[in-house]
């Protein structure tokens, strides 16, 4: 029988998360391009952004002597140690006290009359002859 872990919280990322993007971002400094392959499989590579997920996969296929840095992961995981160091809140959202008004239409009428054109002068054709 396999163990059942957790959801994921929408809130704040858990700490397994943390660590398999800990993990990543070694493998991608070090260009471990066997590492980085066994953790672009794993099932936890699913939550990361597309453009997290482009740039793994031109670190995948670089040379080794490529200069550079994975900029979008090590955004992605400072706003993740970022969301995980916030305190937990027990209302994630302030209530917004709208209240109803009447709305009324116009008086006036807002739709555009249609245009009275003076009729245009008959068109001649010119002779590619004589410019």
């Amino acid at each position: 029988m396999t163990k059942r872990t957790p959801p994921m919280s929408w809130e704040a990322p858990s700490d397994r998360f943390l660590a398999y993007l800990d993990r990543l971002a070694i493998a991608t400094l070090a260009r471990d391009r066997a590492l980085l392959d066994k953790l672009m499989r794993m099932r936890m590579s699913s939550h990361l952004p597309p453009g997290v997920l482009d740039e793994m996969e031109y670190f995948r296929r670089s040379r080794d002597q490529n200069l550079r840095a994975p900029l979008k992961l090590m955004r992605f995981v400072h706003q993740m140690r970022q969301l995980a160091a916030r305190p937990a809140q027990e209302k994630p959202q302030l209530g917004l006290g709208l209240k109803e008004r009447e709305v009324t239409l116009p008086e006036t009428s807002t739709r555009r009359r249609p245009r009275v054109s003076e009729p245009a002068a008959p068109r001649t054709r010119r002779d590619p002859e004589r410019s």
